[in-house]
């Protein structure tokens, strides 16, 4: 039944079940109210920190359900003849509501799926729920649409949701058919349709005609009998709206790549697995779309139902969105240049220069790019003062550190063994030192209190120390050092914790060997500066990565660390096969130990100076060609840990050049940057914008004052984007309510305006 004036039911926050007639004068009251702005803001927080990890699932579901009771209702697909919100009391007005709940990036939902409805006259009304993070890369979509002639609600919703073809199944919240749903109220700027928000709800919701019905379509009833299939759109119509391409690579190449690498056509009785490994491994470079997969997968006689299953299930598995290591193989072998404008993992080279050959000579396939980069900090460790030139003119040693970041149970332990062999004779040495600190200790352990201690003995140097050192025991092994670096084996990056609030800068001043230690007064109290010569190893995984550095992802650590990883196994990939480490091979890594040791003072290599000029302006080319900030940035250091590692390999060569040297050190730096990007590259450029946003060109400005006496919201965001401070609804909502709790503003007459407060009439 159509109602001849289009309302609807208001239902207070305190009775729920309580309902009154609406207008939409009344809605427009509702959006616009301060304290639907207020709960809105707190949910959309708790939101934010839910989705960075810093609480809970379960504690924002229960602080949202608490909050949600605070705000007022209303009733999208109804009026009413009482005032009680019963189902039998609930007149159609015309109108459905549809839910989309647990989106990523539900702006990016609206643009590509929503608006093509609303560009149809299909949507009348579409906004954020309040479960959205202040971010927004987390929330839902309420859309109010109206309801097709000839139907139900439950058959409208139906309908609606297979236009959402793009939208996954379990996003649409089938469960709101019932007339008496209600839909919270939401802030005015939380209204993406009309796109003049509360002003254009009289046009957007007022008495409307009824929507005619689709042609053909498929009209399903609750227990689901019901009516014919959907009739589609012939393909002609859609394909142009997909893309064709992957970094100019031709998407049916990569499919066909793809198929061939897994087994080619498959027969019957395997089509679902295989089509299910395709659609895994295209999720990289379709950024798990899965309407685009739909597209691209071939069907090998399977249903289109049967397909969209397959895809699903792929895009919901568990697993890497990034691109997989047999995806990087295709694209390699379809584009061995790596494309123009895309960084990819770039291979390890056939020619490797004689030292880094025999390091890798038992190493699985797998594992030679990590244990290639790990064996630099330990190598570099037997360096004792050596000193060389960069291309800027500093001096510098080879101090390394190096961060293995793969997913669990992928091998990251394969550069222990290395590790090992290399600081044998290290830690040979090291073990005569570590039992005359042990005589000490145990001498000094017997003496009374009154009794004078006996001194520390002199010449304790101990290289290869453990990685849950305090700051003072860091400090006292790098003074009994004397000048040597420490090395440290970590399997997890987490080591460094018992460094405390010291650990990022340990990772500064170790990468530049600068002066660090401590000034205590106690008479027990380590109280030294050192030169900070510390290199390591560590592992984690990408999530313990992220979370790791998340605070710290322009201040430098992670700029100056060496970064590898290991692709993950493929599902049935025989077990990687290690080699032995035999006697005759540590006497064949001997003397590259012995070269390194010998090496001293002040040295000069000509052809590692010109590597890391040629290096340093490709490297800068490129970042012009890409405009890529973030890039540049991290190729400065990149650059640098690959000059150190050309003067090590010289070193341990004995001073003499090797060809490989060139194409090792430039591979190495292009998969370093390649690592870093995989891992930390989108964090890093929002987190220089966040930066860059808050560096003003002046002293600080009154925005209040250059508002005009009337303002709205829009108004103050875009002069906060002139003033280069963060945009977007949220920092405006919260600069505007700092103002009211001051009365610096009050609410103004129209609904989203607010009115400065004359300096008079301000509280003192």
């Amino acid at each position: 039944m159509q109602t001849e004036t289009l309302t609807f039911g208001y239902v207070p926050s305190e009775d729920k079940g309580h309902v009154t007639p609406c207008s939409v004068e009344q809605l427009k009251s509702g959006f616009a109210s301060e304290e639907v702005l207020d709960v809105c803001l707190r949910i959309a927080v708790a939101a934010g920190r839910a989705h960075r990890g810093e609480i809970t699932p379960e504690e924002f579901e229960d602080f949202k359900s608490r909050e949600k009771k605070k705000l007022p209702a209303w009733t999208p697909m109804a009026a009413w003849t009482g005032n009680r919100r019963k189902k039998e009391d609930a007149v159609a007005n015309g109108l459905v509501m549809a839910d989309l709940d647990h989106l990523a990036a539900p702006i990016r939902v609206y643009e590509r799926s929503i608006r093509p409805l609303v560009d149809e006259g299909i949507v009348r009304l579409c906004h954020l729920t309040p479960s959205t993070a202040d971010d927004r890369t987390t929330g839902g979509l309420r859309v109010i649409f109206r309801c097709p002639e000839g139907m139900d609600a439950a058959q409208a919703q139906a309908w609606l949701y297979r236009r959402l073809t793009d939208v996954p199944d379990e996003a649409k919240d089938k469960c709101v058919k019932d007339l008496s749903r209600i839909s919270f109220f939401v802030p005015a700027h939380y209204i993406l349709y009309p796109a003049n928000g509360v002003d254009g709800l009289d046009e957007a919701l007022g008495n409307l005609p009824p929507l005619a019905a689709p042609p053909v379509e498929a009209v399903q009833t609750e227990p689901a009998e019901a009516v014919e299939a959907v009739q589609t759109e012939p393909a002609e119509a859609v394909q142009e709206d997909f893309p064709t391409d992957f970094k100019g690579i031709a998407y049916a190449d990569i499919v066909n790549g793809l198929l061939s690498a897994l087994g080619g056509e498959p027969a019957r009785g395997e089509r679902n697995t295989r089509l299910h490994q395709l659609a895994c491994h295209l999720r990289g470079v379709t950024d798990g779309d899965e309407a685009l997969l739909v597209h691209l997968m071939p069907r090998c006689g399977l249903g289109e139902e049967e397909l969209r299953r397959i895809v699903h299930s792929a895009c919901t598995s568990d697993g890497a969105y990034y691109l997989t290591h047999l995806t990087r193989q295709v694209l390699r072998q379809l584009d061995p240049t790596g494309g123009a404008s895309t960084l990819m993992e770039p291979p390890l080279p056939k020619r490797l220069p004689r030292l880094v050959r025999l390091l890798l000579e038992n190493t699985p396939d797998k594992y030679r790019p990590v244990v290639a980069n790990a064996a630099f900090p330990a190598l570099a460790a037997y360096l004792n003062n050596v000193t060389f030139d960069y291309i800027d003119g500093r001096t510098m040693e080879a101090a390394l550190m190096h961060l293995t970041i793969a997913p669990s149970s992928t091998g990251k332990s394969c550069v222990n063994d290395i590790v090992r062999h290399i600081t044998a004779t290290m830690r040979a040495r090291d073990a005569v030192s570590r039992e005359r600190d042990q005589q000490w200790k145990d001498r000094t352990a017997t003496r009374s209190a009154n009794e004078r201690g006996e001194q520390r003995p002199a010449g304790l140097v101990i290289q290869y120390v453990q990685p849950d050192m305090t700051s003072a025991a860091l400090i006292q092994r790098l003074h009994d050092a004397d000048g040597r670096f420490l090395f440290t084996q970590m399997d997890e990056l987490e080591c460094l914790d018992k460094l405390k609030d010291q650990k990022f800068t340990v990772m500064k001043n170790a990468f530049d060997c600068a002066d660090w230690g401590a000034e205590r007064v106690g008479k027990e109290s380590v109280s030294r500066v050192c030169r900070l010569k510390y290199n390591w190893n560590a592992a984690t995984t990408p999530g313990r990565a992220r979370t790791y550095f998340h605070r710290v992802l322009t201040d430098g650590p992670l700029t100056r660390l060496n970064v590898s990883t290991i692709p993950p196994q493929e599902i049935g990939a025989p077990l990687p096969v290690y080699g032995r480490y035999t006697e005759e091979w540590d006497a064949r890594l001997a003397p590259y130990i012995a070269n390194l040791e010998q090496a001293t003072g002040h040295v000069h290599c000509p052809q590692a100076l010109k590597l890391a000029t040629a290096l340093g302006e490709e490297l800068r080319e490129y970042a012009i060609l890409t405009g890529d900030a973030t890039y540049e940035h991290l190729s400065w250091r990149a650059n640098v840990i690959g000059y150190r590692k050309a003067m090590v390999l010289w070193l341990a060569n004995g001073g003499k050049w090797e060809r490989a040297f060139e194409d090792f050190v430039r591979w190495s730096v292009q998969y370093d940057l390649y690592c870093k990007y995989l891992f930390f590259g989108e964090a890093i450029a929002r987190a220089e914008e966040a930066d860059n946003a808050c560096i003003g060109r002046r002293g600080p400005v009154n925005m209040l004052q250059e508002l005009p006496e009337t303002f709205t919201l829009g108004d103050l965001d875009r002069l906060r984007a002139q003033r280069g401070k963060p945009t977007g609804g949220r920092h405006a909502i919260k600069q505007v309510q700092k103002w009211k709790e001051r009365n610096l503003v009050t609410p103004g007459l129209q609904s989203g305006t607010f009115v400065k407060v004359p300096s008079g009439d301000r509280r003192q």
